[in-house]
């Protein structure tokens, strides 16, 4: 008998600490946010969904930036059940980061209707994504994880500039290690030839890292500071196109293992909380587990950051933003 308890027992502390091990860092700031305006794409699920919670519980003023507005509209609804505060305001608008006339028309939208703004969180992403174009011609995966966002955070630089203080988050990854310079310019310049998705996704992940390190630069004499986040492999929707795991059958011989080792939504969103409540103003850093971390040695190579910036304005022609906009 006594021999079935303690096995029971030694096999569940070391399953919790497995889950905890794997859980990673929870944020502990007491910070609020009262009134101040904070803008997340991708919000209607995942962590995009999770940090929308946490925020209102912190009173932000929430920007719900989605591609189906009647979930972004049930997402809200749900937040206010949540929260007795009467004063909170939450806006939910329509976002698609495969086009940019939606991302520029939204960005009007935001200008028009906010004096400034506190944060612009760019978490929206896709992972394994078909290789397609999108309607400006542009491969979805890169124009959809880091030339959608390149160009909404320059639509949205003034309104930023207009707060005392102010932040952008950019959601990259640990898979930005996979690639290399080769890659990152290869794919960007041409996107119709044939790549694996791996590297299509860890080219937009160090894309966003060198872009971070950049902007950083350039804004330095600003009010505002711009950093990167990796919030782990979170459990969620991102894994939708993911062979092994888009079959239900599939997922469900993982799912003994996954609900382990891989985080929950509320966790991956953890490091995101951090660096909008931390009152650490580094600029250009990576944040992994709620505290600084280094990236892959190319990630913030000065002469790379600079040269991919310039190539990333020829390509979208400068028709969308202009560096004098920094």
């Amino acid at each position: 008998m006594w021999k079935y308890i303690v096995g029971t027992v030694a096999f569940g502390s070391v399953a919790y600490g497995v889950i905890r091990y794997f859980a990673g860092s929870t944020c502990y700031c007491t910070a609020r946010l009262d009134g101040l305006v904070i803008i997340i794409t991708g919000a209607n699920s995942g962590i995009g969904r999770a940090l929308s919670f946490e925020l209102a519980k912190r009173g932000a003023t929430l920007v719900l930036a989605c591609r189906s507005i009647d979930k972004g509209i049930i997402l809200k609804q749900e937040i206010l059940a949540q929260n007795y505060n009467r004063q909170l305001q939450i806006y939910v608008k329509h976002l698609d980061l495969t086009s940019f006339d939606s991302i520029i028309k939204f960005a009007e939208c935001i200008n028009t209707e906010f004096n400034e703004i506190y944060a612009l969180v760019n978490n929206a992403g896709i992972f394994y994504y078909p290789q397609e174009l999108t309607v400006d011609g542009f491969d979805v995966t890169l124009q959809t994880n880091y030339l959608g966002p390149f160009v909404l955070t320059h639509h949205l630089l003034k309104v930023l500039k207009r707060a005392v203080h102010s932040r952008i988050i950019n959601v990259s990854s640990e898979a930005h290690r996979i690639a290399n310079a080769y890659d990152l310019k290869a794919i960007t310049k041409c996107q119709s030839e044939f790549r694996s998705h791996f590297k299509a996704y860890s080219v937009t992940k160090l894309a966003l890292l060198l872009f971070t390190h950049e902007l950083s630069k350039k804004l330095a004499k600003t009010n505002v500071i711009v950093n990167a986040v990796n919030p782990g492999n979170v459990e969620t929707a991102i894994y939708r196109s993911y062979p092994p795991l888009s079959k239900w059958w599939l997922y469900a011989l993982q799912w003994p293992i996954r609900i382990l080792i891989i985080k929950r939504p509320h966790q991956g969103a953890q490091t995101l909380l951090h660096t909008l409540l931390t009152s650490n103003r580094s600029t250009g850093q990576y944040f992994t587990e709620c505290k600084l971390a280094l990236p892959s040695s190319i990630a913030f190579n000065e002469a790379l950051s600079k040269e991919y910036y310039s190539l990333t304005l020829e390509i979208l022609d400068k028709k969308f933003i202009t560096e004098s906009e920094c």
